[in-house]
Parts: C-alpha cells; structure tokens; sequence
C-alpha cells in the first residue's frame, strides 16, 4: 500500500511539477530561477513546523492557507509561482511541495540534459583525476554532469555512484562482501 501511494505522489507531484515546468516557459521565466523560488519556499516550509502542519492540516481553509502564502511569500515570489502555490492550496496539493520541487528538478535536468550524482570514494580526488572521471561519464552518458563528490573511507577503495537514485557499487567493500556470501553459499 505504501509503495503505491508513494508512486501516486509521485505521478501527482510530476503533473504539477511540469505544469509549473510549462508555465514558466510559456511567461518567459528563467527556469533556474523558478527552481530557486521554489526551493526557498520548500525550505520555509521546512523550517517551521507550525508552517508545515498548517499546509497539511485539512481543517485549515483553502483561504487561510491563501492567506499565510499572502502573508509569507507574498512580497518574495514572482507572481506565477505565488499563484502556483495558490493553485496548490485550492486544490489540497501544498502537501506535495517537496515532491513538486524534486519533480521539477528532473525536469529541469531532462530539459538541459544534465545528470546530477554524487560519486563516493575511500579518499580523496585531485581535480585531475575528477575531471578525467568527469569526462568519462559526459562521454559514456552523453549528458552533462553535475556531480558531488564524497569521501568515505569505509569503502576500502573504488567508486560508488548514485545517479538520480541508481546505485552503482564498485567498492572494494561491496566487492569482497559479495566474495564472503559465494563462499559462505557453497
């Protein structure tokens, strides 16, 4: 049950997400900046546990919460996205902000083709050696990368990438876990 309400959310949050998406094309809006405005509203949401219960209280009404988003984003948000949160508000969607923002931001990156990962290794990389890995996986990808690096030194060596959610585990630590259950298996 939960996994299908939380692919619900998602396709929900995806229609809302490319609405918005369209919107700001169509008005000319710079689409980064969107993003930004919507990040911040996320983030203010985030910060305030009464603002976040509120949004999602189903007692509160439509117009209250019009008014709160009035009253806190009002002077700060270009009007379409101040209107997008209105919208969201009217139709009981406020709950879906944070899934709203990360559809966005798949949209953003389909539409600039840009793939954001976070790559982990056991130490840390020189700026040669991220640029070469970087090139590599623009040109196995054919996409733009945008990628975090982490240290973890748990993983004894290799690399571990997490593209949009995808795990690829080529860790020494992976790799002789894997090696003790074939053995242990036999």
């Amino acid at each position: 049950m939960d996994t299908a309400k939380i692919s619900n959310n998602e396709l929900v949050a995806n229609r809302w997400a490319k609405s918005l998406f369209e919107l700001s094309q169509d008005e000319g809006l710079n689409r980064e900046d969107v993003l930004q405005n919507l990040t911040d509203v996320v983030d203010t949401v985030n910060s305030s546990s009464d603002l976040k219960a509120l949004f999602a209280n189903p007692v509160v009404t439509v117009e209250e919460k019009q008014d709160i988003i009035e009253k806190v984003f009002g002077q700060s948000l270009p009007p379409t996205v101040k209107n997008f949160l209105m919208v969201l508000a009217l139709r009981k969607r406020l709950v879906l902000l944070e899934d709203i923002l990360e559809e966005y931001k798949k949209e953003l990156n389909k539409c600039e083709n840009i793939v954001r990962m976070k790559v982990t290794s056991a130490v840390e990389i020189d700026d040669a050696k991220r640029q070469d890995l970087k090139n590599r996986i623009i040109e196995k990808l054919s996409k733009n990368a945008d990628i975090k690096w982490n240290v973890d030194n748990s993983i004894i060596g290799g690399l571990i990438f997490d593209i949009d959610g995808t795990i690829v585990d080529d860790s020494i630590r992976t790799k002789l876990n894997n090696l003790c259950k074939r053995i242990t298996t036999r």
